[in-house]
């Protein structure tokens, strides 16, 4: 019975409260710091002494700090004992943060979209600002390096103006000798006096300016007119050498007629006859050179070799045969007869010819090098035009000094 009447200890779970506690949101404040203890208590007294443990007192509930974030403490535990410290953590860490609102969301969505436009604008306009530097940068680097290489292009033209005005100097002296040549051997060549040195002074006379005197040349940067002339001396000096080799060649094969045809004149000599013969029922004369000439003024002799043309079934051929001189009679025998020919009647188609050719060519090289002076719309000279066009180049060579 006295076991009944015992007061009966209350059980605290302690981690119901503090569980509850937490979940309440509220935070943890620190205890106040316990009080001293009542007048006249001792210390505690030992329990394994035997005394009977003294009756516990009645759980007092002591009101929270007004406003104050603190839990009271349970029914049994002395208020100086401050709360575990992973009770505090745990409430802090359990309480969640706020939840944003949709206008919330909504807002930072926007804002991070229009961000991200700005964002890639700003990309772009930085890679086209980049594009146009490297562009710009490109296009200066060829305006300077263009206008370098222009100038370079410019000396360099000014500098082969200076050769090619040398070059032409050389090629014009040369045209002057040639010309100078061509009078002397024309003023021969009328006096009857064939010009035997002038094929030989020919052959070693070549005008020295050709193509390849422009090969490598910055003849483009020059001017379009001083271009033109030049392409144009160069043509007539390609020329002029191909006329003089021409000539050269005739000099050398008109010499042994042309004497012979000049001694001739003097004392006539006969070197072609015709003979008759009968085609059928035609009658066909043939022109035949006397391989024996005789003089026209003297006895003719009564025979005359000759040479003329026979067919055969290998075909036409030179046949040597002596025939009569024709005196009287028909002339279409059985016999070939020759009559001999007045010599100034065929040296129009031998000597004469001969000699016409060749002047003529020695005349229009003249007019080629000095220009005609019989016409007034004539140009001038290849020699007055390679003097002009090597003034032009030296005024071009001055302008770089």
């Amino acid at each position: 019975m006295a076991d009944d009447n015992k007061p009966k200890k209350t059980k605290i779970d302690l981690k119901a409260r503090l569980g509850k506690t937490t979940m309440t949101g509220v935070g943890g404040v620190p205890l106040p710091a316990p009080g001293p203890s009542a007048p006249g208590s001792g210390p505690p007294s030992d329990p394994g002494a035997g005394a009977s443990p003294a009756p516990a007192a009645s759980p007092s509930v002591r009101p929270s700090a007004p406003g104050g974030g603190g839990i009271a403490p349970p029914p049994g535990i002395s208020p100086g004992i401050p709360l575990p410290p992973f009770a505090q953590q745990r409430a802090a860490a359990a309480q969640p943060a706020p939840k944003p609102t949709a206008v919330q969301q909504t807002i930072k969505v926007e804002v991070g979209e229009e961000v991200e436009q700005e964002r890639k604008k700003a990309n772009k306009r930085a890679g086209i600002y980049a594009a146009l530097a490297a562009v710009l940068g490109i296009g200066m680097g060829f305006i300077v390096g263009g206008a370098k290489e222009r100038g370079e292009r410019g000396q360099k033209a000014v500098n082969d103006a200076v050769v090619l005005e040398k070059d032409m100097k050389t090629a014009n002296d040369k045209l002057r000798e040639m010309n100078d040549k061509l009078t002397a051997a024309g003023q021969e060549l009328g006096a009857k006096t064939f010009p035997k040195t002038f094929a030989q002074d020919l052959s070693g006379m070549n005008i020295p300016f050709e193509a390849s005197n422009l090969a490598g040349k910055q003849i483009g940067s020059l001017p379009p007119n001083i271009v033109k002339r030049l392409f144009d001396y160069t043509q007539a000096v390609t020329d002029v050498n191909k006329t003089k080799d021409s000539l050269r060649n005739l000099l050398g094969m008109a010499q042994a007629p042309v004497e012979k045809s000049w001694k001739e004149e003097k004392e006539p000599v006969v070197n072609f006859g015709v003979v008759f013969r009968k085609d059928g029922e035609k009658t066909l004369a043939e022109l035949v050179p006397v391989k024996e000439p005789f003089p026209f003024g003297k006895d003719w002799p009564e025979k005359l070799k000759v040479t003329r043309l026979e067919r055969t079934q290998q075909g036409a051929k030179s046949v040597e045969k002596e025939v009569a001189r024709w005196t009287k009679g028909d002339l279409t025998g059985s016999d070939l007869l020759v009559l001999p020919i007045d010599p100034p009647t065929v040296a129009a188609f031998t000597s004469e010819q001969i000699i016409s050719r060749l002047a003529k060519e020695m005349r229009d090289l003249r007019i080629i090098l000095e220009g005609n002076t019989e016409d007034p719309t004539a140009g001038p000279g290849l020699v007055k035009q390679g003097d002009d066009l090597a003034n032009e180049l030296h005024k071009i060579g001055l302008s770089a000094r």
